[in-house]
């Protein structure tokens, strides 16, 4: 099927469901508006079905952009409509003209549509392009989801959980199983190279190879699916753009399109000075597009990458009621006012990589909100009403609270413990007045892993950061609750002991100690009492006997289900099959991590018994740089 046509038909299987969902369940009582509804619905099937067939004629390209262009209109319709932004009456206007489009641009498609036979031209009206082989016979797939990867620049790591929250807030997929299924198939070698896994497998960052990047970019462009400004004096291929992305060189002034108005997606990215590393976007380059006024159906806006926001740019922001996704940089911002409460449509709100940020609780109360990354304290004047938890325990979508900061005081605490949807949750643990006063944290860390015994599939990540707490919290507290399932929990800063929180567990998978100051012995000792682990991860400067030798006993077949080992430390003198470190019985083993100052002679005498271990496939050897 050619590419144009392919783009389209997916496109415009997402509206015509969008279409059927709102027909049931804001139009059944509206008759004159749910027929046109309907009418506009049963079109757009009918031109996906027809122009899909194989047959004597070809639709031009340019019909292909108009249809395109039609059916991103039905949807912006439906969106507002969907989420209170406009009127009844409104809607049905707005149904009305599109009704009128739908059927002049199909008489017009009938009038003008070319002989196949004989004709070599695509439907893009341009010389036929090579499809790689690598995306041949890849069976079915989403093409627009691999269409949004040239958003990036080139040779930009794309990191795969947010591509897909992406694709979610852009409605490019029904629905997440539907995007997992396509990065599933991108990951095909020759199609996006792996840059990072995780200890399961799973692609953390990946971006298109060279030969793939060049033809998505190609065809974003002659399909009008995205619009660059990378500071060329190019003129666009098209004045109205629904994404843009933007990473000017150094010294270039962009180039934008006239028409921002039904503009879904902006992203700017840092600009490379001369093939150097990646310097902040000046904002005198960019002004123009952070001028928020221009914006009225934006979903994605991602500044992240950007230099800081000033408090008027945030105003702004505040009034995009479409957005569904929010990635930006607060600089020296330190607090998120009320005004974010009417983001009702956010899914992803991401104001990581800065200080701790206050915020009031209608972030909480943000109704579709799935995922929050930052360091955020809840004000003073945030009070934990019943209206507020009652919120929490019914209505909340929150999944990720990556994370939150407490001293042990009324707030996040209470809170966490009514919100039954987490599944990620990042905590750090400060000390007020030197004084420790975390049991109510410590009763929603048990309440958080009893819970995860429900669903234990989908598994529960935990992360706590000790700054200027002791831990004893972990060492002294009794689970209230029963015992409780992680998948992954990691424990940052200085520890008394090893936690009998941790040995308390009924099922742990993995388990990362950083900088913990515990000796290896302390910490040997304490996984004799830990069930289901497979991946454990230390990080220290000093483990004690650990740097001398890693006792584990050769007779007890140690950690079969072990799939990672990292050994972090630079001065490893002993080697696989010494009395002190052994690896042979690890069947399960996927790859062994050193050090990159490890001395040469021991990297090269790990390297022999990683390829010579007796199990299929061998595990990798990696070299991981540490700071």
């Amino acid at each position: 099927m050619e590419f144009g046509v392919a783009a389209f038909g997916a496109l415009a299987a997402v509206v015509i469901s969008k279409l059927c969902v709102v027909m049931e369940t804001k139009l059944r009582k509206n008759k004159n508006i749910r027929a046109d509804v309907l009418f506009v619905k049963d079109d757009l099937e009918a031109i996906k079905d027809v122009i899909q067939r194989p047959a004597r004629y070809r639709v031009h390209a340019v019909f292909i952009v108009q249809l395109r262009r039609l059916a991103y209109d039905i949807e912006d319709r439906v969106d507002c409509f969907d989420a209170q932004k406009m009127t009844l009456v409104d809607f049905g206007n707005k149904i009305v003209e599109l009704k009128r489009r739908s059927i002049d641009l199909t008489e017009r498609i009938k009038r003008f549509t070319f002989p196949a036979e004989g004709d070599d031209r695509t439907s893009q009206g341009h010389e036929a392009t090579v499809v790689p082989v690598q995306l041949q016979n890849l069976g079915d797939y989403n093409l627009n989801c691999l269409l949004y990867l040239c958003l990036f620049p080139p040779n930009h790591p794309v990191r795969t959980k947010p591509l897909i929250r992406r694709w979610l807030a852009e409605g490019l997929v029904l629905g997440e199983k539907d995007a997992v299924k396509n990065l599933k198939i991108f990951t095909n070698p020759g199609i996006l190279n792996s840059i990072e896994r995780s200890n399961n497998g799973e692609v953390r960052r990946c971006q298109p190879t060279e030969e793939i990047f060049q033809y998505i970019s190609r065809q974003s462009v002659l399909d009008d699916f995205i619009s660059f400004c990378d500071g060329t004096a190019q003129p666009l291929q098209h004045e109205v753009a629904r994404r843009l992305s933007v990473y000017p060189h150094a010294n270039g002034e962009l180039n934008l399109p006239r028409d921002l108005s039904l503009l879904r997606t902006l992203a700017v990215f840092p600009t490379a000075a001369g093939g150097g590393a990646p310097a902040a976007v000046a904002s005198s380059s960019d002004e123009a597009v952070l001028d928020f006024s221009r914006y009225g159906v934006l979903r994605v806006l991602d500044l992240k990458e950007r230099g800081p926001l000033s408090e008027d740019h945030l105003k702004a922001i505040w009034g995009q009621v479409l957005m569904k996704y929010l990635s930006i940089n607060l600089g020296t911002v330190t607090w998120i006012e009320r005004k974010i409460g009417n983001l009702d449509q956010l899914e992803t709100l991401d104001l990581s990589g800065g200080e701790t940020v206050m915020v009031f609780k209608e972030v909480l109360q943000l109704p579709k909100l799935k995922h929050l990354f930052g360091k955020f304290q809840l004000t003073s004047t945030t009070m934990l009403a019943w209206k507020l938890k009652r919120f929490l325990a019914e209505k909340s979508q929150l999944e990720t609270l990556a994370g939150f900061v407490t001293d042990g005081t009324t707030g996040f605490p209470q809170l966490m413990t009514c919100m039954k949807m987490l599944r990620k949750v990042k905590i750090w643990c400060i000390s007020k007045a030197g004084k420790e006063n975390l049991g109510d944290i410590s009763s929603a860390i048990w309440k958080f892993s009893r819970d995860g015994t429900a669903d234990p599939a989908r598994g529960r990540s935990l992360t706590i950061d000790l700054q200027g707490c002791s831990g004893q919290f972990l060492n002294t507290a009794q689970p209230r609750y029963g015992k409780g399932i992680l998948a992954s929990l990691k424990l940052c800063g200085q520890l008394s002991k090893f936690p009998e929180f941790v040995a308390q567990l009924s099922l742990i998978k993995e388990l990362c100690l950083c900088s913990t100051g515990l000796s290896w012995q302390n910490i040997r000792n304490g996984l004799t009492k830990v069930n289901g682990l497979k991946y454990l991860k230390i990080i220290d400067d000093n483990l004690g006997v650990f740097v001398q030798a890693l006792d584990i006993p050769i007779q007890a077949n140690p950690l079969p289900d072990l799939m990672s080992l990292h050994i972090l430390c630079h001065n490893l003198a002993h080697i696989p099959g010494t009395p002190g470190i052994e690896i042979a019985h690890m069947k399960n083993l996927k790859e062994v991590a050193l050090h990159h100052l490890i001395a040469t002679g021991i990297q090269d005498e790990w390297k022999k018994a990683v390829d010579n271990h007796p199990y299929e496939p061998v595990p990798r050897l990696l070299s991981i740089q540490v700071p």
